[in-house]
C-alpha cells in the first residue's frame, strides 16, 4: 500500500501495460535502448492473463503483480533456508537463517515490490544454492572430486540421520541451473555480473589449482553459451516487444551511465556507502546480536570461549521491532502517492475527470498501470518530467523541466501551460508545500482551481492534494 521506488512503477509496471495494452508512458531508459524487455514481460504476460479472463476491471488488477512477486519472494525465503543449510549443515543455523529473513522489515518492505532488483535478489540466492563453491577447493584440502565438502558431510552423517532433502548432490546440472539464473539477473541489471565475475574467477582458480585443465576449460565455454544464449534471447523478446530492430542492451547501458556518464545526473554514492548506509539499513535491528555474534566467534577462536544464554526477551524485542517497521513502511510510509491514485482511478470511472496534470516530481506517482480500466480509455494525462542531458548536452548547466518549475511554479505555469492546442486541465495533483508559496496558491484560485481530495490523516510537508474545477 506504499511507494517506495519509481522503478516498482515506470520500469516495470507501466513498460508491461504499454506491452499489453498498448497504453504506457516510456522513460528515456527506452528511448535510448538501455533497458531489456525480459523483466516487464513477466508482468505483462500476467496482465495478458487477466485481459483474457476478463479480470483487469477492478482491484484485483492492481494488486496482481504483487502477489506474483510475493511467490518470488517466498522462493527467495525457501532458497535461502537451503542455501544456509547446505553452507553448514545445521538445522539450527537453517531455521534461524530462516527466521531472520522472513521477520526482516526490509526484505518484508522491498522483496514483494516490482522491481527488478526484488526479483534479481530471488534468483541470485537459488543460484548461489546451485553454485559449486566446494569444487573451487584447494586440493590440498582433501583428495576428492568437485562436491568434496558435500560428499564427505553425507558420507559421516549417512549412518546416523535420515536424508535431509538439501543435502542433494551438486553437480554440473547445478552448475547450468545456476549459470542460467545468473544469466537472468545479468539481463535483468547488468550491475549483477560483478557478483558473478568474482565467483566464476574464483571457481576457474580453484580448478587451476588442482591442475584440473578440462574443468577450467569446460566450465569457461559453460558459461560462455548459457551467457550468450541468454543474450540471444534477451536480443530477440526485445526485438519482438519493444524495439523492432536488433539491440544489445547490455552494451547501450555500459555506454550511457559510464561512458558518457549519464547515471551521475541522479547522483552518486561515495565509496564507504555499502559500510555506512547499505549494510545498516539491511541489518537494522540485527547489527548488536550480529556483532555480539562476532566478539563470541572471536573469543571462541582466540580461546576465551564463552557460552551465550539464550535469551528470549531479546528475541522477542528484535522480531517486535522488525514486525512494526514491516508494518509501518509497507502500511503507512508514503502510502498517499498509491491512494490518490486509486481516488483518481474512481473518478475516471465515474466520468468526473476529464484530464489530469501532475505537478509534483517526476514519477512520483503510478500511472497508467493504477488508472486501467478494462470498458474505458484514461483521459489525457501529463506529468512534470525530469529526463536526463542526452545528445552532449553540457550537465552541468542543464536543467530537466522539474528544475525549471520548481525554480518558478507560477511561471511555469504561465508561460508553458496549458501546451499548445490543449485547454486547462479539470484536475490537477500537487504535494502540499506548493501551496505553501503564496503565489502558487494564488495562480490556483485565480484559474477557478479548489480542492477536492486530500490524501493523509497527518498535515505532513510531503502530503499530496488534488486541484480540480
Amino acid at each position: 500500500s506504499t511507494y517506495f521506488s519509481p522503478d516498482e512503477y515506470w520500469q516495470a509496471l507501466e513498460v508491461a501495460h504499454q506491452i499489453t495494452f498498448g497504453q504506457g508512458y516510456l522513460t528515456w531508459e527506452w528511448d535510448v535502448r538501455l533497458r531489456s524487455v525480459l523483466h516487464p514481460l513477466v508482468f505483462a504476460a500476467l496482465y495478458k492473463v487477466l485481459d483474457l479472463l476478463s479480470l483487469d476491471n477492478d482491484t484485483l488488477f492492481i494488486y496482481a503483480p504483487r502477489i506474483l512477486q510475493s511467490v518470488f519472494a517466498s522462493l527467495a525465503d525457501f532458497y535461502t533456508y537451503r542455501f544456509a543449510f547446505r553452507l553448514f549443515q545445521d538445522q539450527m543455523i537453517a531455521n534461524c537463517t530462516l527466521l531472520l529473513s522472513v521477520f526482516s522489515w526490509w526484505n518484508f518492505f522491498c522483496s514483494t515490490r516490482t522491481l527488478a532488483n526484488s526479483l534479481e535478489a530471488a534468483l541470485t540466492i537459488v543460484a548461489l544454492y546451485y553454485w559449486p563453491f566446494d569444487s573451487s577447493l584447494d586440493s590440498s584440502q582433501g583428495q576428492h572430486d568437485d562436491n568434496s565438502l558435500d560428499e564427505i558431510v553425507l558420507s559421516k552423517e549417512a549412518e546416523h540421520t535420515p536424508q535431509h532433502p538439501s543435502k542433494e548432490h551438486h553437480s554440473s546440472t547445478s552448475l547450468t541451473i545456476s549459470l542460467a539464473l545468473a544469466s537472468l539477473t545479468c539481463i535483468f541489471r547488468p550491475t549483477a555480473a560483478i557478483l558473478w565475475i568474482f565467483l566464476g574467477g574464483y571457481l576457474l582458480l580453484g580448478y587451476l589449482r588442482q591442475g584440473k585443465m578440462v574443468a577450467v576449460i569446460s566450465t569457461a565455454l559453460q558459461a560462455a553459451v548459457i551467457g550468450g544464449l541468454a543474450i540471444l534471447g534477451s536480443a530477440i523478446l526485445d526485438s519482438r516487444f519493444m524495439y523492432h530492430e536488433w539491440v544489445l542492451t547490455p552494451l547501450n547501458f555500459l555506454r550511457v551511465n559510464v561512458l558518457e556518464g549519464i547515471s551521475l545526473f541522479y547522483g552518486s554514492s561515495p565509496w564507504h556507502w555499502y559500510l555506512s548506509q547499505g549494510l545498516p539499513i539491511l541489518f537494522t535491528i540485527y547489527i548488536p546480536p550480529l556483532l555480539y555474534g562476532a566478539v563470541q566467534s572471536w573469543l571462541a577462536v582466540t580461546g576465551f570461549n564463552a557460552a551465550m544464554k539464550r535469551q528470549m526477551s531479546l528475541v522477542v524485542f528484535i522480531l517486535g521491532v522488525n514486525i512494526i517497521m514491516a508494518w509501518y513502511t509497507t502500511m503507512v510510509h508514503q502510502r498517499g502517492v498509491i491512494d490518490v491514485m486509486a481516488w483518481v482511478r474512481d473518478q475516471i470511472r465515474l466520468g468526473q475527470i476529464q484530464s489530469l496534470g501532475v505537478i509534483m516530481p517526476c514519477h512520483s506517482t503510478p500511472w497508467y498501470s493504477s488508472l486501467h480500466l478494462r470498458d474505458s480509455v484514461p483521459p489525457p494525462t501529463w506529468f512534470v518530467t525530469c529526463e536526463p542531458p542526452l545528445g552532449g548536452i553540457d550537465p552541468t548547466t542543464y536543467k530537466d523541466e522539474s528544475d525549471i518549475f520548481y525554480d518558478d511554479p507560477v511561471q511555469f505555469m504561465t508561460t508553458q501551460y496549458p501546451k499548445p492546442g490543449q485547454v486547462m486541465d479539470s484536475h490537477l495533483l500537487l504535494f502540499e508545500d506548493l501551496l505553501r508559496r503564496t503565489e502558487m496558491l494564488t495562480w490556483l484560485k485565480k484559474n477557478g482551481y479548489h480542492e477536492m481530495a486530500d490524501n493523509t490523516d497527518i498535515p505532513l510537508d510531503y502530503l499530496e492534494k488534488d486541484y480540480g474545477k
